[in-house]
This record gives structure tokens, C-alpha cells and sequence, in this order.
């Protein structure tokens, strides 16, 4: 699936992960593990078939569209609101933040991973003018620290939960 239909498609995060974890029981079961196997097993095994059944790019370049399509799916899933003063439990290391011209920063997602978090301010970004075919530039540069800016003065970081 392209990354224009995951964005207009009506399937909710739990929605992909209940499909998601049909196929993993049935591979636990199917592989003897009663417990269910760790879902890299799943992965790997899925891009071991994408090589032997000659799928375009091979494992990498399955793996490289997936992860594009997760990174695509994530900016548009509803943004997660942490607390300002990092009292919430639930707060990850990264913060992924918005303002407008002579506004605060307005925290619209968290995370782990830098570069997840930096999926959190696409869709805020391509509504503020940037382009969907810069995006994957603008996270490079958002991973690095900058503070972007656009035409229309909203501003896009991403920071340490501790900086703010």
C-alpha cells in the first residue's frame, strides 16, 4: 500500500495492530511455540519470504517500505499530549513540539526514537506548507536538532523530554 492510501485509510492503530496480531498468534502456533515467539522472529521470517519469493528490492527493500509506511501512518494517528512539566509517566525520552508566531511550545507527541517522534509533526507540517516529497529531509534535519520554520511562522522541534 502507498503511503497516500495508509494516510486516507480509516484503520485506527488498533485496528492494524489486531490484524497484525492474528498473523503472529497463527505464526507462534504454527512455529510450536505455544507462548508465541518474539515478533522479530515474525519480521525476519517475513523478510527471509520477501527474498525467496523475488519481491522487488528483496528483504531491504521491503524493510525500507515498511518502515517508510509505519513512519507515514504514524504522522497521522492522533497526537499525544504530554504533560508541560514532565511529571507524566507516560512521557518518553523525545517530545515533538509545535508554535505558532509568539506562542509556546505546544508538545504533540513523544517517544523513544528521535526519528519516530519527528513522524509526529509531518501531517502538522505538510498543513503549515512544507512539502510531503521534503519530509524525509526535514525529519534528518529535526534528528539533528534544528528548529524548523515555515513561510507562515509556525515552528517544528524535536527536543529531549528534559529540555523543555
Amino acid at each position: 500500500m502507498d503511503s497516500f492510501a495508509l494516510i486516507w485509510s480509516d484503520m485506527t492503530t488498533p485496528d492494524r495492530a489486531d490484524r497484525a496480531r492474528k498473523a503472529w498468534a497463527l505464526y507462534g502456533k504454527e512455529s510450536g511455540d505455544a507462548e508465541g515467539s518474539p515478533i522479530e522472529d515474525l519480521i525476519a521470517d517475513l523478510l527471509h519470504l520477501a527474498d525467496a519469493d523475488g519481491h522487488p528490492g528483496g528483504a531491504a527493500g521491503v524493510a525500507s517500505r515498511a518502515v517508510r509506511a509505519y513512519e507515514a501512518e504514524v504522522a497521522t494517528w492522533p497526537a499525544v499530549q504530554v504533560e508541560a512539566n514532565g511529571e507524566s509517566e507516560d512521557a518518553g525520552r523525545f517530545l515533538a513540539q509545535v508554535r505558532g508566531a509568539e506562542s509556546d511550545w505546544l508538545t504533540v507527541g513523544q517517544g523513544d526514537d528521535r526519528r519516530t517522534v519527528a513522524g509526529h509533526l509531518w501531517k502538522a507540517m505538510q498543513v503549515a506548507g512544507f512539502r510531503f516529497s521534503e519530509l524525509a529531509a526535514h525529519t534528518e534535519d529535526l534528528i539533528k536538532g534544528y528548529v524548523l520554520t515555515s513561510d507562515d511562522g509556525f515552528e517544528f522541534r524535536v527536543i529531549e523530554h528534559d529540555e523543555h
